[in-house]
């Protein structure tokens, strides 16, 4: 591995498998080394649970794994990528070299207590996108225009044409005259229901250099919110052009950054 080479993991937000960022890591020098666990949540031996304490494990353990790197890796991460990230980089400093995280929704503070409270009632649904999750169409005619389709929701109507391709050729499978969704609904669910609120234990606990950007339009990640974690822990802040799905909106501009940030840390 050359010298000025890096290996970086990357994590996906809540739903979108990891090749739905292809176009983005197409503007990432040739040079970056990318990890990824192409969807969380479906490994059968780690199933979703409180606090995302398996994807967490299931991070760690890929780059335990997969990591050709002595000097270990960078984090990547986006929405719930973007926390599970930050949670391995505390909980495995041996591992991590850094950590950016895009847009992550953050439980800290006061409002851990409520999230607490309502995980345990049907509250958490109307918290979280977790009942859209669960109810939402996964199967149509095998002739549908998906691209169309999803482009048309209120979700991707921002995105880059380019990447609302990149997430359907990742997340659709043809079965007969069907399409599906290869990202399970119930796991998306559950994802959602199980936001941490936890952060405050890994006060104090991160050694490495962390940058956490947020969406200027963004309604996810609130500086009420990021100041807290920031006080937590040394953690400097941008923002982007673009809401909370911003990595697939400006491919480019987002890569532009993880690259500069990562050859800048890589350097030191």
């Amino acid at each position: 591995m050359s010298q000025s080479s890096l290996t970086f993991h990357f994590a996906h937000a809540n739903g979108f498998p990891a090749a739905s960022y292809n176009t983005l890591f197409s503007y990432l020098p040739d040079h970056f080394q990318r990890l990824h666990v192409s969807m969380f949540g479906h490994d059968d031996a780690l199933p979703v649970n409180g606090n995302w304490r398996n994807q967490v494990k299931e991070l760690i353990n890929h780059v335990e794994r997969e990591n050709r790197d002595e000097r270990g890796v960078f984090a990547v991460g986006h929405s719930f990528g973007a926390v599970i990230s930050y949670m391995a980089a505390c909980e495995a400093p041996h591992l991590f070299r850094g950590v950016i995280m895009l847009d992550p929704p953050l439980v800290v503070g006061p409002m851990s207590h409520f999230f607490r409270f309502a995980k345990k009632t049907p509250l958490i649904n109307k918290l979280t996108p977790a009942k859209l999750a669960e109810t939402r169409n996964t199967r149509w005619p095998a002739n549908t225009d998906l691209d169309a389709y999803f482009h048309g929701k209120a979700l991707f109507r921002n995105m880059d044409k380019r990447c609302v391709r990149d997430y359907v050729k990742s997340v659709i499978h043809h079965q007969g005259d069907e399409a599906r969704l290869g990202f399970k609904a119930d796991v998306e669910a559950a994802l959602f229901r199980n936001v941490p609120h936890n952060l405050g234990r890994y006060k104090g606990k991160l050694s490495c250099p962390a940058l956490l950007v947020t969406g200027k339009q963004s309604q996810v990640c609130k500086p009420t919110m990021y100041t807290r974690l920031m006080k937590q822990n040394a953690i400097t802040h941008t923002s982007l052009e673009g809401g909370h799905m911003f990595p697939l909106e400006h491919p480019e501009n987002v890569a532009n950054l993880i690259s500069t940030t990562l050859s800048k840390w890589n350097a030191r």
